[in-house]
């Protein structure tokens, strides 16, 4: 009788349109592989890969998170109002507040400068910003236990964060990790430096995980892990094939996910060469071109969900794909 693999989904950062990408890409990939990834052993969520890893531990069908996307978005009545929120506005953040955001961590930037990557050199320098995650926290409270999901009744979850004043990488679910909620965690995990708060938790602030790695998949490598067989690892903030944007949005943003993708297949390799089988995939031209550089406008999540419905059903159907 053959063992059944056991398996890791890692979900990676990409802002509003790379959740809206992440949900389509799984849920094509399910029904391409027979797979449903709420029985993954281990899966791994990173800043708008955390709001979709939360939810499959929880036990949320991934055709849910669809679903909602698709819906469309009730108005409020004439005289109704809803609770006023510091976020995005046409996909824009707030003015953000005058300095830079972390002076602790430019100090370790200078201390040790091998130690840190471009994106957290960058972070630190950006001003604190103005719009919070507390619907984040809202939405992932919405299906999520107030008690950390852990095995033997879900698989092994982790939300990565960063801590905006030591650098470090923060693994929320794992042993020794500052205790949080879901919600809370995930807040953390999307808290985008220059754009939103920080978000605390025990005394520390807390930035969007991807400021250490998009998808932190080497975390599989990890002596808190299970043994692996395969992991399913989508980087929605990388790129697969040309640049496809013209101009100055255009160029810097083929820059960042080569920047991204360019760590992404780094850990990737490293998984390899421990002898996990691995699949990755990120989007592709025609999904970017919906995309658009600002992958914070959440206007066009229903868009890149109908154009990533189609396109990663079509890729995960070619023989050739790369794996």
């Amino acid at each position: 009788m053959r063992t059944p693999s056991r398996r890791a989904v890692v979900l990676g950062t990409g802002g509003s349109l790379g959740y809206a990408w992440t949900v389509a890409a799984l849920s094509t990939w399910q029904q391409h592989t027979g797979h449903d990834a709420r029985d993954a052993d281990v899966i791994i969520g990173t800043s708008a890969g955390s709001i979709v890893a939360s939810a499959l531990a929880s036990g949320v069908p991934v055709d849910d998170l669809v679903g909602h996307l698709l819906e469309p978005r009730e108005r409020p009545s004439s005289g109704e109002t809803r609770p006023r929120r510091r976020g995005a506005r046409g996909g824009l953040p707030p003015m953000p507040r005058v300095g830079p955001g972390s002076v602790r961590l430019l100090r370790e930037v200078v201390r040790h400068p091998r130690r840190f990557p471009p994106l957290a050199v960058a972070s630190a320098l950006l001003p604190v910003g103005r719009a919070d995650t507390s619907g984040v926290i809202r939405l992932v409270s919405s299906f999520a236990p107030e008690t950390w999901p852990a095995p033997p009744t879900a698989p092994e979850l982790r939300i990565i964060a960063t801590d905006y004043d030591s650098g470090a990488r923060v693994p929320f679910g794992r042993e020794g990790a500052p205790p949080a909620s879901c919600g809370e965690a995930a807040s953390a995990s999307c808290a985008v430096p220059g754009w939103f708060e920080p978000v605390r938790i025990g005394g520390r602030r807390y930035v969007d995980g991807g400021v250490c790695s998009a998808t932190s998949a080497d975390l599989l490598l990890g002596s808190d892990m299970p043994e692996l067989d395969e992991a399913l690892v989508l980087v929605p903030l990388a790129r697969r094939g040309r640049i496809h944007l013209t101009g100055v949005g255009g160029a810097a943003d083929g820059l960042f996910r080569g920047m991204v993708g360019g760590r992404s297949a780094r850990e990737i390799a490293r998984l390899r060469e421990a002898g996990l089988r691995v699949t990755s995939h990120a989007p592709g031209p025609e999904e970017r071109s919906v995309m658009g550089w600002n992958v914070m406008d959440a206007r066009r999540q229903a868009d890149v969900v109908r154009t990533a419905l189609r396109t990663t059903a079509q890729w995960w159907s070619r023989k050739d794909r790369d794996t």
